[in-house]
């Protein structure tokens, strides 16, 4: 995706959004609420061209700002801070102040021009938290069966079975709030049922995919294994020929994936026999060709999106390769 020179970058703090922009090197500096978000749009809004906008994550205090910013329609580039950190040091920028900050994300994203950020629906941010609560709960109930098998008496052992019950009825509720939001809402439903019948893919992954990938069928295959974290990176200097290894990505798409690898090469024929194969050329550990078929599964999905958003729009749901 190609962008104008005009780059601003964002430093988001729990009080202050400070912004610089890299064309004219303008600061300013707002809190970080409705009216002081309403002011940066208004101060963006001053320059003649829509600029790209970066921000790093920061805890969840720029979703807020984030949600705002994609709503209205910019573009906007969410980039890794340690990245950014690395690209101050290398250009002798050590002073490190908020704004500071803003201004060395406008040269970042001046220099490295990075790739925007698709924005999820209002729908997909809706399930979107609809499967991060399951996820804490899942995590708070693994944490209180772990400290059942080393209670120490009875009554231990009596609280943590209730606190049990209670966090398994509170995961059926969000597992059937999920199912209600992905049959009421016609988006969600027809997504749904286009990457439903790959196999290995349950009614969890699936809306994890839905709720924390909405790029999936909007950018080229080699862009979203790398944003997933299953595209496999060369280590060579020289006459040296490393081990490829993956990295980065995210991790919680990559997790929902490798669950449903490990039930598609059970009952998948095809993806079996590449598993076998991949195997049988000395893929060891077993690891490895378990993550060519996460790599071959993302894609199948990928391709499978692209095809419907064509459909829903050709013109609009074009893949983005950058």
């Amino acid at each position: 995706m190609t962008h104008t020179t005009t780059t601003i970058g964002i430093d988001v703090s729990k009080q202050y959004l400070d912004a610089c922009c890299h064309h004219d090197q303008q600061t300013l500096r707002v809190p970080n609420h409705l009216k002081g978000m309403t002011a940066l749009l208004a101060w963006i809004g001053q320059r003649q061209a829509r600029p790209l906008i970066v921000i790093e994550p920061t805890g969840g205090y720029e979703h807020p700002l984030q949600a705002i910013l994609l709503d209205q329609g910019f573009s906007l580039a969410k980039v890794n801070a340690r990245q950014v950190r690395e690209f101050a040091r290398a250009k002798g920028r050590l002073a490190k102040t908020d704004a500071i900050d803003a201004a060395v994300l406008a040269d970042y994203g001046h220099v490295m021009s990075p790739r925007t950020m698709v924005g999820p629906s209002h729908e997909q941010s809706e399930l979107a938290q609809l499967v991060k609560r399951r996820r804490q709960l899942v995590e708070l109930a693994t944490i209180k069966k772990n400290r059942l098998e080393k209670a120490p008496d009875d009554l231990a052992t009596q609280s943590i079975q209730r606190l049990l019950r209670v966090l398994k009825e509170e995961i059926q509720e969000m597992d059937a709030r999920m199912a209600t939001l992905m049959k009421r809402h016609q988006s969600l439903a027809h997504a749904h049922d286009v990457v439903k019948p790959i196999k290995g893919l349950g009614p969890l992954t699936v809306a994890t995919l839905l709720a924390e990938l909405p790029e999936l069928g909007r950018i080229g295959n080699k862009q979203i294994s790398s944003l997933v974290g299953v595209a496999p990176h060369n280590i060579d200097s020289g006459m040296r020929r490393g081990t490829r290894h993956i990295r980065g990505g995210r991790i919680q798409i990559r997790c929902a994936l490798y669950m449903a690898v490990l039930s598609a090469i059970q009952h998948d024929p095809g993806m079996k026999q590449f598993y076998q194969h991949l195997v049988e050329r000395g893929k060891k550990p077993k690891k490895v060709a378990l993550v060519a078929v996460m790599r071959k599964m993302l894609v199948r999905l990928n391709a499978k999106m692209r095809e419907y958003y064509l459909q829903v729009d050709s013109s609009a749901w074009q893949p983005q390769e950058g």
